[in-house]
């Protein structure tokens, strides 16, 4: 950080309240030296004592002011380096949130202790070995080239690498690391999914060794998280593999940055602050010098038309390397049909089975129902909290809420009509499972949800045993779908496929189309071949030709005329504010103003309004809930000034909570 001056009396210290401003505090003689730009320091702020993060340092104090002392240096050096300061500042400028709320985001929880050993978590030799460093065909080659010259030369361009399911990008990936590796530098890797990392660590540990590689989750604790942190900023963690939140790791001598699946949602924070990890990744490869390699079978269109575009470089791998053949799509239509399973693919699951070979099933719910109802007055359980129906659980025997945890048993009777015809509808994966087990006699199945992957280790288990042949089958939810790599799974089959298709988001199709592709993927890879059977309820769709095809630049050019006739990303952007009430009523009257305010023609700038309109789930925890969303070409100041207006107009309206999402991903 360099020398500190030896006038140095005064710190301009971020604080993380809602408030867009420094505060300036005294340097006690004792903490003088101490005190640096990027250090951590307690001090008082009103009759509480806050963590603050140093901004800046001076000599002269502001005038007028009775400045207050600083209590302690909570930092022997600082922990936030001058490229995590410049990141800050770039996140609380373009998503409109004050520094010190980011910067608290930045550093992970539990940094304050010194931290313990981590658990070392090699898992290099829990999964099936695979070829080390097989050959690289032509496509790949040339990816590999132009990242290692970008590499080579600090520069910090950013590829698209497009590339069917199975094409070999994970070995592109490794081989660049290599390169930066073997020139002392370190490299980040930013994974999806938590159930993901297994497989995604055992390959990079492999290759590089277990002592080289940390992987950084949610499921660790705040003190392992801690100690992952600062061996990588001492250089002794190189390459560190993670989801959203590793993107603001300090990696020594950085010199690459990977987003594998970059098309994921879960890339996007959806608590305040709300930021997109692949945007904050190309904050630093701009700042860092560094290339950035986005991978995906199925990219984002964001991605997609930027690259089409030409302002970023993208390279395509359609073809399985050694001969490996797409799998065979078959569009099954339940249209008249009773049942969860078709004939179809419960003929597949047989022969599977008899063939000793794997399959995957995948269904997007939880639970073992989707909803109970009386089949007399049609009354639906729901939470008392949030707008929505509680899922039954055979598990426990209750009746569950995903969005704020609230449980009960499920009732004996009807308390509307009082009758005793209470049904279970809809099919949770639990469901899925008992049904599957009296259809397909004698099959080993695994099932894969947040349900039965609780714990640090939870997902590790279900995929080393499914690896090891312990199971013939894996049923779950999206968690199977991506990233899986099992050269003896012939059959995916994909229940409900289509229920996405009609959620009252823009994204709906796009979103559909990544899930069932990535899934598709997860068959074929071995000499075997594979086979997907998709059922579907709306198999007209035209998603579905292009499923079958393993088509995505055909899905992508009707999708973006789509989104160029209707206004939507990636032809506009948008802002998302959202008015929070305990009452429904006063909810509605907030937004109204916020929308009001936004009408005046200096605030527009361009853009249109759409709303006010209650949220999707409308009721979240108590609180109903009611959108503004605006439309536009932003810039960073007409964007501070929709916030500012929003907070003027509700300024003083108790028991309002007002929050706004730039570049939202989900719209309820």
């Amino acid at each position: 950080m360099g020398e500190i001056a030896e006038d140095t009396l005064f710190a301009d210290i971020a604080l993380p309240i809602p408030v867009d401003r420094l505060f300036t505090y005294r340097i006690p003689d004792e903490a003088k030296g101490a005190v640096k730009v990027g250090s951590r320091v307690a001090v008082p702020f009103g009759k509480r004592k806050m963590t603050g993060y140093v901004i800046s340092l001076g000599s002269e104090p502001p005038e007028g002011l009775d400045l207050k002392t600083i209590v302690s240096v909570l930092d022997e050096e600082p922990l936030l380096t001058p490229a995590l300061l410049k990141l800050a500042s770039w996140m609380s400028r373009y998503y409109v949130q004050p520094a010190g709320i980011v910067l608290r985001a930045i550093l992970p929880a539990g940094i304050r202790g010194k931290g313990r050993s981590v658990i070392r978590g090699d898992v290099a030799d829990r999964f099936p070995a695979e070829p080390q460093r097989p050959p690289l065909n032509h496509d790949q080659r040339a990816v590999f080239d132009a990242v290692a010259a970008a590499v080579v030369e600090g520069s910090p361009r950013t590829f698209l690498l497009y590339g069917v399911t199975g094409s070999g990008k994970t070995e592109v990936y490794l081989r660049c690391i290599e390169e930066v590796l073997a020139a002392g530098g370190s490299a980040l890797v930013l994974v999806p999914e938590i159930a993901l990392i297994p497989q995604s660590t055992a390959r990079f540990q492999r290759r590089f060794g277990g002592d080289d590689v940390a992987v950084l989750h949610s499921r660790l604790s705040g003190p392992q998280r801690a100690t992952i942190w600062r061996k990588a900023a001492a250089g002794d963690a190189r390459v560190v593999i993670g989801p959203r939140s590793a993107v603001f790791v300090p990696l020594k001598n950085l010199r690459i940055i990977v987003i594998d699946e970059e098309q994921d949602p879960s890339f996007k924070q959806e608590e305040k602050p709300h930021y997109s990890a692949v945007e904050a990744a190309a904050f630093r490869s701009r700042s860092e010098g560094v290339p950035l390699l986005l991978g995906s079978a199925t990219p984002s269109l964001e991605s997609w038309s930027e690259a089409t575009e030409g302002g970023i470089t993208l390279f395509t791998l359609s073809e399985r390397p050694a001969g490996g053949r797409m799998p065979a799509v078959e569009i099954v239509d339940m249209r008249g049909r009773d049942g969860i399973f078709s004939d179809e693919l419960l003929r597949a699951m047989e022969k599977t089975l008899r063939d000793g070979e794997q399959g995957i099933i995948l269904i997007n719910r939880r639970g073992h129902a989707f909803y109970v109802q009386c089949g007399g007055c049609g009354w639906i359980d729901r939470c008392p909290n949030c707008s929505i129906s509680l899922t039954y659980h055979s598990r426990g025997h209750r009746l569950l809420c995903h969005y704020c945890g609230h449980h009960r048993p499920p009732p004996d009777r009807c308390p509307r009509c009082g009758g005793y015809r209470i049904l279970q509808k809809g099919a949770g994966t639990q469901r899925v499972e008992m049904e599957l087990q009296n259809l397909v006699p004698g099959a080993k199945i695994l099932r894969m949800d947040l349900d039965t992957t609780t714990g640090k280790t939870g997902h590790l288990g279900l995929l080393e045993k499914f690896g090891r042949k312990e199971a013939d089958f894996l049923l779950g939810t999206q968690m199977v779908a991506k990233g899986h790599h099992y050269p003896d799974v012939t059959l995916v089959g994909i229940l409900a496929a289509d229920e996405g298709l009609n959620f009252p988001d823009f994204r709906a199709a796009e979103r559909t189309f990544h899930l069932l592709s990535q899934a598709a993927g997860r068959t074929g890879r071995g000499m075997r071949g594979g086979r997907v059977i998709i059922q579907a309820f709306a198999p007209g769709h035209f998603i579905y030709d292009h499923i079958s095809g393993h088509d995505f630049p055909g899905f992508a050019a009707v999708e973006l005329a789509l989104r160029k006739q209707l206004g939507y990303p990636p032809a506009v952007r948008l802002m998302l504010f959202t008015v929070s009430s305990l009452s429904a009523a006063a909810a509605e009257k907030a937004a109204q103003a916020v929308y009001e305010a936004f009408e005046r023609e200096e605030l527009r700038d361009g853009a249109s309004l759409l709303g006010p309109v209650a949220a999707l789930v409308e009721k979240i925890k108590g609180r109903y809930r009611f959108h503004v969303l605006v439309k536009g070409p932003f810039s960073g100041e007409s964007k501070k000034k929709l916030v500012q207006a929003a907070e003027e107009v509700l300024a003083g309206t108790k028991g309002i909570d007002l929050q706004w999402d730039v570049d939202p991903v989900n719209l309820f």
